[in-house]
Order: structure tokens, then sequence, then C-alpha cells
């Protein structure tokens, strides 16, 4: 009772990562050999102690070479190797990812790619990516830089999503009302990290950005869908 799937992780082997990591709203993260995993009941297994008003946002398979980035929804952004966070037994409650500023709450996780764009859209439609390169490794538990104009927050809203993508790449985005929209990568313009962006999704009154989903060229690949000639 008043729990809910927060991500599903498909997983041919349990050799095909060495661990998942998992990060809460709250800017905890924790790693665990994807082998704790290998022999689930029926009834399930503790993933992650969580703290009293947190939850678990995410879940991704890594390698020990691997780096993630977490975005905030006040528009902080923080880079750093998975290996800075030590694998520990699945019932422990992980340790700080970022420090978030007061009211602030991590809004995406996503595991970085060589020559992929962090891409951010806000609650009010508007949007932009960023080459990763802009955004330097750091250390966990400081606070990240900057991934948005901060100061246009009142007016673009709060960072609904971030997903790492690559310009062959098509996105889905969802409104609360329902509403869906589908376009390429390559259509939205690279920006720098503190700019606002511009209009993505046109939303009426009331309506907000509640998902934006990634259609990698990988998967329309995989899934037959008919590639333009470049």
């Amino acid at each position: 009772a008043g729990e809910a799937i927060t991500a599903a992780v498909p997983v041919r082997s349990f050799e095909a990562a060495d661990t998942c990591i998992m990060v809460t709203r709250r800017g905890r993260a924790k790693r665990v050999a994807l082998s704790e995993f290998s022999a689930v009941r029926r009834a399930g297994l503790i993933a992650i102690n969580l703290d009293q008003g947190d939850e678990l946002g995410w879940a991704r398979l890594t390698k020990e070479s691997d780096e993630i980035i977490l975005v905030t929804e006040g528009g902080q952004a923080l880079r750093f190797a998975v290996s800075e966070v030590r694998a520990m037994g699945r019932q422990a409650a992980g340790v700080t990812g970022i420090r978030l500023k007061k009211g602030d709450q991590v809004t995406s996780m996503e595991v970085v790619e060589p020559g992929g764009d962090l891409l951010v859209v806000t609650q009010n439609g508007f949007g932009k990516r960023t080459p990763l390169g802009e955004y330097a490794a750091k250390s966990r538990a400081t606070s990240g830089i900057q991934t948005i104009d901060q100061k246009a927050l009142k007016q673009i809203g709060l960072i609904s999503a971030a997903r790492v993508v690559q310009e062959k790449d098509e996105l889905t985005m969802i409104s609360t009302n329902g509403v869906v929209l589908r376009t390429k990568v390559k259509d939205i313009r690279q920006a720098g990290r503190a700019t606002r962006g511009v209009t993505l999704m046109n939303l009426g009154k009331g309506d907000s950005v509640a998902s934006l989903a990634r259609i990698s060229a990988a998967d329309l690949k995989r899934a037959g869908a008919a590639q333009e000639e470049e």
C-alpha cells in the first residue's frame, strides 16, 4: 500500500553491467553489484533503505568506468564518476550524490555518453541541449553547476526532465493534459549551459510538461523504423 513502480531496468544477463546505481529525489546515491539481484523472490528484495519523506527516482545499469549526471528542478547539474559511490549492500541507504539547495530536488539522473548532449525541458515547455563537454566532472556531494538561466525560472518553469541524447535521436514530450509531441533532437538548437532555451511545446492554460522520453537512433533501427539518408 502506498508504493509505486519507479523504474524498470531490462537485464539480459547479470554480467551485462557491473552495478546498478540508484538516485533518490533528495540526492542520495547508491550503487549495488548487479549480482545482488540475480535471485529475486516473487515478493521482491530490498534494494535501498529510504529516509522518511524521500523516494527512489531512478535506477540505471553502469560499469565502473561510467559517469552519471544529476539534474535538479532548480537548474543545477552535477557530473561525477560512478566509482565515487562505493558498491554497498542492498539494505544500505547510500551516500550524498548531490548537495541540494533548500526547496530543490533531483528531477533526472542520466548516464553520460561520448559525444552526447544534455537536453533539459522545463514545466512550461522550454528546452535546450548543451554538449556534455560543458559539464566538467566534479566530486559527488557538491552542488554542481548551473544548467539553465535560473533568473528565468519563474517564466519558463522549473526543469521537468533532462535526458542525455545524441543528434540522431528522437524525443516524445507528454503534458499533464495528455498532449503528445514528437520531435527530432537535431531540430533543437544547441545552447550554452546558463541559457533559458526556446519553446519546444506550446501548452494550454494550466498545462505543463509531465514526461520526456528519448527514442534513440539505435532503438529505432532495432524496431525496423525507416532511416533517413544522411
